[in-house]
């Protein structure tokens, strides 16, 4: 017997109502109280140093998750890693800025075709304001999915996007840019419950039951830093919420190379990274997400359970 098309609507959209409830840690298979954790590199591309310090914590410690930025110089070698571990969490970090004194990128796309994203130097802005006031959203859709492209023709398997200085969830127009191409793509893109604010019909339409909403986004910031980054991540740690948490540093090794490029730039800079990395590589580090019970997850899963789910 055939089943009659409004009985089978209504199946299907309890299916969707049903999911929409369903806690991300339930939907992975835990429990809904269950600690979730991504621990997250970001900046990988952006120089051997930071190559170098990420890959050693991806397989020497508990960091299970890093982002790539396609435009920057050192992205070939990390594309080459990427390409060869092809089960790692690699995911892509979308570049509309270029905030170093000295050591500058720009757009992967022609730049004629995407001339309101770069400065009379042919670079990408150094700030997100400067970005705000020239780019138009049609040209920044161009170059975020252009960025996607170039990342698949490398041949890294991609997990997710998120947005390098935020950029690219900006202003409502540019956000809705950066989540049109993860739907494209199948990707998850790095979103909090703010996104739920942003006074944009498109944006709104691009959500469903297969967006993957963190409910925690944690970082350092130079306030907190002062505090010292053993202090601070140890802190966090031993406090984290129930849910999913996307905690972010940026790993690199104190050497020449990083002191060069973020000369004149404390925050973020070399020694930064370095207490970063370090703390990655601490026992306690690894002791902490133990005693705490906290389940470590990717954006593989995230991708492969739930904005790719049937």
């Amino acid at each position: 017997m055939k089943t009659p098309l409004i009985f089978l609507s209504f199946f299907l959209l309890c299916c969707l109502v049903g999911n929409a409830q369903n806690t991300i840690a339930e939907r992975l298979g835990y429990p809904a109280d269950t600690k979730l954790l991504i621990l997250h590199a970001d900046d990988l591309g952006v120089a051997h140093s930071e190559n170098a310090a990420s890959i050693s914590a991806l397989e020497k410690g508990p960091l299970n998750s890093a982002s790539i930025m396609v435009p920057c110089p050192w992205f070939p070698e990390i594309a080459s890693y990427a390409r060869k571990n092809n089960t790692m969490d690699f995911g892509l970090h979308l570049t509309l800025t270029s905030e170093w004194k000295n050591y500058k990128w720009g757009p992967v796309t022609s730049k004629d075709s995407v001339s309101t994203l770069v400065n009379h130097n042919g670079y990408f802005y150094s700030s997100v304001d400067s970005l705000q006031k020239s780019a138009d959203p049609k040209e920044v859709e161009i170059e975020l999915r252009n960025q996607v492209k170039k990342a698949y023709e490398f041949g890294i398997d991609v997990t997710h996007l998120d947005a390098h200085m935020g950029a690219a969830v900006s202003t409502p127009n540019y956000a809705m840019a950066y989540l049109k191409i993860g739907k494209e793509y199948g990707l998850p893109v790095l979103l909090d419950g703010r996104v739920y604010a942003m006074e944009n019909d498109g944006i709104k339409n691009l959500l469903n039951s297969n967006t993957v909403v963190v409910d925690h986004i944690l970082a350092i910031d130079p306030m907190t830093y002062q505090q010292g980054a053993k202090h601070f991540y140890s802190n966090l740690l031993k406090n984290l919420q129930p849910g999913l948490s996307f905690l972010l540093l940026h790993p690199a090794l104190d050497n020449a190379e990083m002191q060069a490029i973020t000369i004149d730039h404390p925050d973020y800079g070399s020694e930064w990274r370095q207490a970063d990395y370090d703390f990655l590589m601490s026992e306690e580090c690894a002791e902490i997400i133990k005693a705490q019970n906290i389940k470590m997850v990717t954006y593989r899963e995230l991708r492969d359970k739930i904005t790719r789910a049937k």
